[in-house]
């Protein structure tokens, strides 16, 4: 079930309200490999890895669910500058849809996909079952998240998860590639403040690269004459994220193919945007 709800309602599901009118405290992070190592590598996935060790044989659905246990069995998401309620069973179906919808088309030209910043890789437990015959790559600086991919998928020959960090000048997974390749990213070019350093090394790579899908909380696109939009743009630079990947790529002069706001938002004030190009 679903049920539409106001901006005024959304206080109740989500602290960030009070926190971006400095009703609640919250300090400032800077986005930097000290902050990813020591909120991802050090926390969330190590969390999961431990996890796993004392569940052996755990499937991917389960260790999902542990990485999104709320309070709540309700939670509040977005779609198209809408507000929605549903179950965190319900969203993640969602998502998954979402996802598997957006990249039909782009996938059509590729047999080889690569997502970059991957963590455990769940989006290919869902992904090779809609698209096959596919050899699913994934890069992750995690090392905490690859070695809990690696086991995951460790029957599975056509996945594959290995070391990669969007600061470094060269990226061995790209350098392996032979013949072109569909690229996707989901909430991890938000995690770079700045986006032109990681695109001109991607560019290094354009003849292995068949098309890129960038699935993130793009900033440029947000809508700042809504009291939403305006809330999410305060959201993002709280946190330090990404607000340039799309005057990047303008600047850059790369083929757009095709833009779209706040697919969905399982965190409605940081929604999963689209901007799929190529070089």
């Amino acid at each position: 079930m679903i049920k539409k709800i106001t901006v005024d309602e959304l206080p109740e599901y989500t602290p960030w309200v009070k926190r971006l009118l400095h009703l609640e405290t919250f300090s400032k992070p800077i986005r930097d490999l000290t902050k990813i190592d020591a909120e991802y590598d050090k926390d969330k996935y190590l969390k999961l890895l431990s996890y796993y060790n004392e569940h052996p044989g755990a499937s991917i659905a389960e260790i999902r669910l542990q990485e999104t246990l709320r309070d709540s069995y309700t939670v509040c998401f977005s779609r198209k500058g809408e507000l929605f309620l549903t179950s965190i069973a319900n969203l993640h179906r969602l998502q998954e849809e979402s996802l598997i919808d957006t990249l039909s088309e782009p996938l059509s030209k590729a047999r080889v996909v690569v997502e970059l910043g991957c963590g455990y890789g769940y989006n290919f437990s869902f992904l090779r079952n809609a698209f096959h015959n596919r050899l699913w790559l994934g890069g992750e600086y995690s090392k905490n998240a690859i070695e809990l991919a690696n086991r995951l998928f460790a029957n599975y020959k056509d996945v594959s998860v290995a070391n990669f960090n969007w600061y470094d000048d060269t990226w061995a997974i790209l350098e392996g590639l032979k013949g072109k390749a569909l690229l996707f990213t989901r909430h991890s070019l938000e995690q770079l403040p700045k986006a032109k350093a990681a695109i001109l090394t991607l560019r290094k790579y354009r003849d292995k690269i068949a098309g890129i899908v960038n699935l993130e909380p793009i900033y440029e696109l947000i809508d700042t004459n809504s009291t939403l939009g305006l809330m999410r743009q305060a959201y993002t630079l709280m946190n330090d994220y990404n607000t340039d990947l799309l005057s990047v790529l303008k600047s850059m002069r790369v083929q757009i193919l095709r833009k779209e706001v706040d697919i969905i938002g399982t965190n409605p004030l940081n929604p999963t945007s689209l901007v799929y190009w190529n070089f």
